[in-house]
């Protein structure tokens, strides 16, 4: 096998030859990244997170409530309420007024929140920041904000169906108004209150006046308001029933619209907390072990790819005088 060709007992070799300067660029390496993966140079970040399922979501499509919920946080109110109440520009050190300031300012926010569906259906909500109790706040608040925004959406959608129940109400009291001011007429003018009852009582009243010799003016009466109920008694019954139909309507709208106006003040929240936000103490970024493991790796894979490339050129150029 030709000497040139880097094997494995080759590398070795040159590893074992060049072991001092392997050890030094190690040493260094540490040395180096440990002190710029420090705090004085690499700001910690910390994490903050919650996980919450959905709840009270009134479904508006074919998506799950969690996909519902995932969108609401995504929404630009949300994400505008959390930068104004913290004074995000500030603690990112970003001029809004400049060009692209707030550009750069959602894509700052966006790069430290992150909201993910997991496995389980529920919603996990991360913040990342150099301040832990900041990073904790921000969950907070992004929770307060989807419960706000939640509820505003339903109760917008909820005044809709108020809106329509109210004026099926109005439609109902016009009809009822109508139909008990011609029974009230009916009432008036042809002394018709009930008819089932006043067709019974008034046959028996002129069969009786007639068995007993009542007077002419009795009967006469009693003849007078059967003739009514002859020919206005059925006029009356339709319109009666009628109007009891649309007073059970209405009262069935009524108890509809009570309980619609009812759902639209109620409080309601729109997530169930299962993991609740806490400061830590514990940094998420720099993780420094790794940042220090990936330079010494690097490091000293440079060096060796430098000694190959000059072992490689010290052959050529040896084997070229030789010829």
């Amino acid at each position: 096998m030709n000497e040139n060709t880097p094997t494995n007992h080759y590398l070795i070799e040159l590893i074992i030859k060049w072991k001092k300067h392997f050890i030094i660029v190690t040493i260094l390496s540490i040395a180096a990244s440990a002190i710029f993966s420090s705090s004085f140079f690499i700001a910690p970040i910390y994490k903050s997170f919650a996980i919450v399922y959905p709840s009270n979501i009134i479904p508006y499509s074919n998506e799950s409530p969690t996909e519902q919920l995932v969108q609401l946080l995504e929404a630009t109110d949300i994400r505008e309420s959390v930068i104004r109440k913290f004074n995000l520009a500030a603690h990112y050190n970003i001029d809004t007024t400049a060009n692209l300031g707030v550009f750069n300012l959602i894509k700052k926010y966006q790069s430290n929140v992150e909201i993910s569906q997991t496995q389980f259906n529920s919603i996990e909500i991360k913040v990342f920041d150099t301040d832990p109790q900041l990073a904790c706040d921000m969950v907070n608040e992004i929770i307060k904000a989807l419960n706000l925004k939640a509820r505003s959406l339903q109760r917008a959608k909820t005044k809709e169906v108020l809106e329509i129940v109210n004026n099926q109400l109005l439609v109902k009291k016009l009809q009822m108004d109508s139909i008990n001011s011609a029974l009230q007429t009916m009432r008036v003018k042809y002394q018709i209150l009930d008819y089932g009852i006043q067709v019974k009582e008034y046959s028996k009243s002129y069969l009786k006046a007639l068995s007993s010799g009542g007077s002419k003016g009795s009967i006469k009466d009693i003849d007078n308001m059967m003739r009514n109920l002859e020919e206005k008694g059925g006029e009356f019954y339709q319109m009666k029933q009628t109007f009891d139909v649309v007073l059970n309507s209405y009262n069935t709208s009524k108890l509809e619209y009570d309980k619609v106006e009812s759902d639209m003040n109620k409080l309601l929240t729109y997530t169930n907390i299962i993991s609740k936000p806490i400061p830590t103490d514990k940094k998420s970024y720099p993780i420094r072990w790794l940042i220090v493991f990936i330079s010494v790796i690097s490091t000293n894979l440079f060096l060796l790819l430098l000694i190959i490339s000059r072992n490689f050129k010290n052959n050529y150029v040896g084997q070229t005088s030789q010829d």
